[in-house]
């Protein structure tokens, strides 16, 4: 039995297929999860921020789009959370929750694809001011992704929306899903899920941030 995510909740989501495979909740946790739970070290820079850096391109458009980190809970195929001491408490039963086979039963008949067999990572994402992601297909060894929003008082003027299109085209835009505290989504890859993170504006000043699991096409050892 699950102690903070709301499994009960997440086995109520339905798949929709239009314009891919997608499904949402807005009751992902059974327990409140405040500002000051969320981790502050061990964070790692998008690497092309990194590169923009080194090639002196701070603060430029480039720059801006990857202001984005990340910091793992749970590495790939590991059963044990990444720097546990520098984590609240909280987080360590989220682990514990999303290594269940409870978890693995939930997502799998979400999804309509069986991922009781692979391998998955668990990471913290902040989407930082300036950040976005333009639509694109994840790579193919990504099969299922959980997207557990953990923004406080998310606000339209925020931004950091995911959305799912028909196409590449920006403007096809068919779903809109606001990264409001407690929401979350599964996204399954397909060769056109394409999907994108609507851009956090500079001057607002605000971070998006995110659990995200993704289920690899890799079998547990």
């Amino acid at each position: 039995m699950a102690e903070v995510l709301n499994l009960n909740a997440l086995k109520r989501m339905k798949l929709n297929h239009d314009p891919s495979p997608w499904a949402m909740c807005d009751n992902t946790f059974q327990k409140t999860i405040s500002a000051d739970m969320f981790p502050v070290s061990h964070w790692t820079y998008h690497s092309q921020r990194q590169l923009a850096e080194a090639l002196g391109k701070t603060g430029s458009d480039e720059w801006y789009q990857h202001n984005v980190k990340t910091r793992p809970l749970l590495e790939l195929g590991e059963t044990e959370p990444y720097a546990p001491d520098e984590l609240a408490d909280i987080w360590l039963v989220v682990a514990g929750d999303l290594l269940s086979d409870d978890y693995r039963e939930c997502i799998s008949d979400v999804s309509e694809y069986d991922v009781s067999k692979l391998q998955f990572q668990a990471h913290f994402w902040e989407f930082g001011p300036g950040s976005f992601f333009q639509p694109h297909v994840d790579k193919p060894h990504k099969i299922v992704t959980h997207l557990m929003y953990l923004t406080d008082d998310w606000v339209p003027e925020m931004g950091g929306c995911l959305q799912l299109l028909r196409s590449a085209d920006p403007k096809d835009v068919v779903v809109e899903i606001a990264p409001k505290k407690n929401t979350s989504a599964i996204i399954r890859r397909t060769d056109s899920a394409w999907h994108a993170v609507t851009s956090i504006p500079k001057e607002i000043q605000s971070v998006r941030k995110v659990l995200q699991v993704w289920f690899w096409d890799k079998p547990v050892v």
